[in-house]
């Protein structure tokens, strides 16, 4: 059973990658640059080029696999992770990106088991900034902004 999943899992998203692929050379990713600046598809691009990778590694990964068995799956842990994800992105269109991902890093990394608690507060809150930072200032792709700090 467990192949199987596998196998469906990383073929819809397989698709699906390569299906958003597909949308970025249409027409309203068509966009005149000025002075050689990237268009609006080349972050999306990038991004897709590697979760298809990822995706046909995990493909071909669920294809070699020999076991059909499903394993151990912690039902609780896997919908405690769902909760985690759906809150942070609901709560990154309410107060921005940081602000954010600040807790629901922490609380997908207890979720996980890692508890050691000064690590975890600084990895909670340098990988969000640094992440920010790292969009903002290097790829100059705006992550979404807290209400409150419009002027960062």
């Amino acid at each position: 059973m467990s192949k199987t999943i596998d196998i469906i899992v990383s073929g819809v998203l397989l698709l699906a990658g390569a299906g958003l692929l597909a949308v970025t050379f249409g027409e309203s990713f068509d966009v005149r640059t000025f002075g050689g600046d990237v268009g609006p598809a080349f972050a999306p691009r990038l991004f897709l080029g590697a979760w298809i990778v990822l995706a046909v590694i995990a493909f071909a990964q669920a294809l070699a696999s020999e076991t059909e068995k499903l394993g151990d799956i912690r039902r609780r842990q896997l919908f405690t992770v769902i909760v985690i994800v759906t809150a942070t992105a609901v709560a990154m269109t309410k107060v921005g990106f940081v602000i954010a991902t600040v807790p629901g890093l922490a609380a997908f990394c207890w979720a996980f088991g890692y508890r050691r608690l000064i690590p975890l507060i600084t990895i909670s809150i340098l990988a969000p900034v640094f992440i920010w930072a790292l969009f903002t200032f290097g790829f100059e792709l705006l992550l979404p902004r807290s209400p409150w700090f419009y002027q960062i």
